[in-house]
């Protein structure tokens, strides 16, 4: 296997360096998927192809004896922000004397789909030289992860695999995990609060109620309240609530304004649930009530009308339910002893962010685990960047996962 690691190296260092150097900001992923989708038909998967919503997706078909795998990531990345700040070319893709690749989406997570994009060339030469595969494997590159409201994801497992005979059993995520196995992360909901009032010049503000002085209990509430109790699970770690944004409407000078809204980043542990967490509100809003009988709240997640750059268009919420994968899963165990089997001892652990593993694991309940070379220290940073050694090791690794979830020998 190392023979193979080292032949592809070069190819996946340029690989690597072209899909950074084509910038794909959630919403504008369309010539990265053109690029994408070539590159599939170049290498031989013929079964490929780029969905309504905008997903690519390359299959090898397997005979059905054995588990079908997708292997997952997505193409959109975060904006660079402020170029003054980045050292390197946020897309310039170039290499520093450590043998580091720096550009935006080289840590999250084009690096690891460079990584999930050769270990399907392996897998493809394999094929070409009389391997029949037991199962299905699955390449799938999604729109608007970043967006976090599963819109590429959801379409491709609700319609695209469907429509295509396709199905999987277990999903191996790219997002970083600096070599370790990810095995979840807390669900996360944006939610929306609204208090109402009646306007009034605000030369005689006692004509009218203010929205405003009537979310300042909710947000006394939230910073010294909630945030002191939240929930908190062994592998996971604590709940946790914070105010990321207030506005107030009509947002006029001299008027009282009779609507304010703030927005919650609300992060939660299993045993809670949307429900569960909009109830927490709801019976913030009565207690408060009791107090100020002119008091009006609601509380709702926030949601938006999507459209990805093929023109699909969906409304979505701010929404990645909770989940975990046990580490005491067949899975999971496979995917462990193929690691050793390569000289890798991994670590078990879980994102302090969201991903699109929150569909598959969270609302369809397939097994799902992340794996991948890069560091998510450096996600949607000015530092951002992948290690090529760390790569390399990573398209070992993968290789070795999914020849021994299909029982193929791995002295190919």
């Amino acid at each position: 296997m190392h023979k193979i690691i080292n032949e592809l190296k070069e190819n996946l260092i340029k690989f690597t360096q072209d899909i950074i150097r084509i910038p794909s900001i959630t919403g504008e992923e369309g010539d990265l998927a053109k690029f994408v989708l070539k590159m599939l038909k170049e290498i031989g998967i013929e079964e490929s192809l780029i969905d309504e919503a905008g997903n690519v997706v390359g299959v090898l078909r397997g005979s059905g004896k054995g588990p079908n795998i997708m292997l997952n990531g997505h193409l959109d990345v975060v904006p660079a922000g402020n170029v003054d700040n980045w050292k390197y070319d946020p897309f310039g893709a170039e290499i520093d004397k450590e043998g580091n690749i720096h550009g935006r989406g080289a840590a999250d997570l084009k690096g690891g789909m460079s990584v999930q994009f050769y270990t399907m060339k392996v897998l493809k030469d394999l094929v070409d030289g009389g391997l029949s595969l037991p199962g299905d494997v699955i390449f799938s590159q999604v729109v608007y992860e970043e967006a976090a409201e599963m819109l590429g994801m959801e379409y491709l497992c609700e319609k695209t695999l469907p429509e295509n005979n396709l199905s999987f059993d277990v999903v191996y995520i790219c997002e970083p995990t600096n070599l370790r196995v990810v095995l979840g992360h807390r669900g996360k909901v944006e939610v929306v609060v609204k208090t109402k009032g009646v306007t009034a010049h605000s030369s005689t503000p006692w004509a009218g109620i203010n929205a405003l002085e009537k979310m300042v209990p909710v947000l006394d509430a939230v910073f010294n309240a909630m945030g002191k109790n939240m929930k908190s699970h062994d592998d996971l770690g604590q709940g946790s609530i914070t105010i990321t944004n207030i506005l107030s409407r009509p947002g006029a000078l001299s008027i009282v304004p009779d609507e304010c809204e703030i927005s919650i980043d609300r992060r939660y542990v299993p045993g809670e649930t949307l429900e569960s967490i909009l109830g927490e509100f709801e019976q913030l809003f009565k207690e408060i009530k009791k107090n100020d009988p002119k008091f009006e709240a609601e509380a709702f997640p926030r949601s938006f009308v999507e459209e990805s750059y093929t023109g699909y268009k969906k409304e979505v919420k701010k929404y990645h339910p909770v989940w975990t994968t046990d580490t005491e899963h067949p899975f999971v165990k496979k995917t462990v002893k193929a690691l050793k089997a390569v000289g890798q001892n991994p670590e078990f652990g879980y994102w302090r962010f969201g991903t699109d593993g929150s569909m598959s694991a969270g609302l369809m309940e397939i097994p799902t685990i992340g794996y991948s070379g890069m560091e998510e220290q450096y996600a949607h940073t000015p530092e951002e960047l992948v290690n090529i050694d760390k790569m390399l090791k990573s398209l070992e690794g993968y290789i070795a996962i999914v020849c021994e979830l299909l029982d193929i020998d791995t002295a190919v």
